[in-house]
C-alpha cells in the first residue's frame, strides 16, 4: 500500500510540471519565432477573429471577393512549425512531467519512510 502523501504529491507534481512546462514552451516559442505558439487555444482564437472580421465586412456591404480574401493566418503556417510544436508539446513536456513525478515520488518516499535506529554498539 502506497503512502497517502506520496499518492497526493506525485499527481500534483505532474500537473505543476505540465503547467510550467507549457508556459515555458510558449514563451520560448514566442522568443524564437516572434509569434504565438500554434496551440489549440491560439488556433481557435484566430478562427474566431477571422469569422468576426468577415461578419463585419458583410455588414459593411463588402463584395464576396473581399470577404473571401480574408484568410486565417493559421492556414499559412508552415508544416514544419506545426510538427516542431507537436514534438515540443508532446514529447518534451511528457518527459518533463514524468521526471517531475519520479522526483516527487522519490522525495516524498524518502521523507516519509522511517529510518532505522542508529547502531550505537
Amino acid at each position: 500500500m502506497a503512502n497517502p502523501l506520496v499518492s497526493i504529491a506525485v499527481p500534483v507534481a505532474g500537473v505543476l510540471a505540465a503547467s510550467l512546462g507549457t508556459k515555458a514552451a510558449e514563451a520560448g516559442w514566442g522568443a524564437v519565432f516572434g509569434e504565438d505558439a500554434p496551440t489549440t487555444k491560439a488556433q481557435k482564437a484566430a478562427q474566431k477573429d477571422v469569422a468576426a472580421r468577415r461578419k463585419q465586412l458583410k455588414k459593411d456591404g463588402a463584395s464576396k471577393a473581399e470577404i473571401q480574401a480574408i484568410r486565417d493566418p493559421e492556414d499559412d503556417q508552415p508544416v514544419w512549425k506545426l510538427m516542431l510544436w507537436a514534438t515540443i508539446s508532446g514529447v518534451v513536456l511528457q518527459g518533463l512531467r514524468m521526471a517531475a513525478k519520479r522526483g516527487a515520488k522519490a522525495g516524498a518516499e524518502r521523507l516519509t519512510t522511517r529510518r532505522p535506529r542508529p547502531n550505537r554498539g
